[in-house]
């Protein structure tokens, strides 16, 4: 069976990574499809079931799916009334957005990258974020229509707030309470939320309490995926980003503590350890 993959540019007023549309009629997604795009419906009125794979969901007015790019899916009205916004955003879209707010990263993380195919098919907002998210869509759908000056910077500001509020009901307020089905998953996620953090203090003992691991089985289990040690791991992950920091013309004390070093000698010595010459001579 042939499955049609859309692409941005089919739609005829879409930008090269951004695009919205409110929906009554639906028509090439009632048919099993994929796109290289992120996708959001976010329902207005009526019903609708949307299909994946793994199963399928009844969506009703303010109920939301949002799909990762390259995953087959096809919706199935369910009344006459329908009406849903389609947000479609290319994957380069949001890099400036997840890198400044971490528990979106956290969610794309998890639903692009640690899916193994399987997404929930729907998403149930928090009562108290409904009507927010309602204003939120409405202003993109505004902005994207007019030609007034910062209209990409609101669209973005808006869809960072929505996808703030996604992640809070996806991963109910704590990045850890992700459920996974196997150790692999688990550190897989731990790798995301390292290099998520790498600013922040990280400790073997608060990742294994994130996983409920005992030490010696996160140990085990991280060594086994990743082939070195947890921390080997989290110091070539910030010195390596300190390095991409000291080409762009960073101070070297100053990427030194944006990556988490109180200690400059510290930092010294595990950046000489793994590059074989000192911060400086890097330069």
């Amino acid at each position: 069976m042939d499955i049609k993959k859309f692409v941005l540019s089919y739609y005829s007023n879409a930008t090269e990574d951004f695009y919205i549309k409110e929906i009554t009629k639906p028509r090439e997604a009632l048919s099993l499809h994929t796109h290289e795009y992120y996708q959001i419906y976010y329902v207005k009125s009526g019903k609708l079931t949307h299909s994946l794979e793994n199963g399928s969901a009844e969506l009703k007015a303010r109920d939301v799916f949002i799909i990762p790019p390259n995953m087959p899916h096809y919706i199935k009205t369910e009344s006459k009334d329908l009406c849903f916004y389609s947000i479609c955003f290319m994957p380069s879209y949001i890099i400036d957005i997840v890198k400044s707010n971490k528990l979106v990263a956290d969610f794309m993380h998890c639903i692009t990258d640690l899916s193994n195919g399987r997404v929930e098919p729907s998403l149930t907002l928090l009562a108290e974020d409904i009507e927010l998210t309602d204003t939120l869509v409405l202003k993109i759908m505004k902005e994207f229509s007019s030609n007034t000056i910062g209209k990409v910077a609101l669209i973005k500001s808006s869809l960072s707030l929505i996808l703030s509020i996604f992640a809070r009901a996806y991963l109910g307020a704590r990045v850890e309470n992700v459920r996974f089905s196997s150790d692999r998953e688990i550190i897989l996620h731990c790798l995301g939320y390292i290099k998520n953090h790498l600013s922040e203090h990280i400790t073997l003992q608060e990742m294994a309490k994130r996983t409920a691991m005992s030490k010696s089985s996160f140990c085990k289990n991280f060594r086994e995926i990743t082939g070195e040690s947890f921390n080997n791991y989290l110091n070539r992950e910030r010195v390596e980003k300190a390095a991409t920091l000291i080409k762009s013309g960073k101070l070297v004390i100053s990427a030194a503590m944006e990556l988490g070093y109180s200690d400059i000698s510290t930092f010294y010595r595990n950046f000489k350890k793994h590059f074989g010459i000192s911060p400086s001579e890097y330069k």
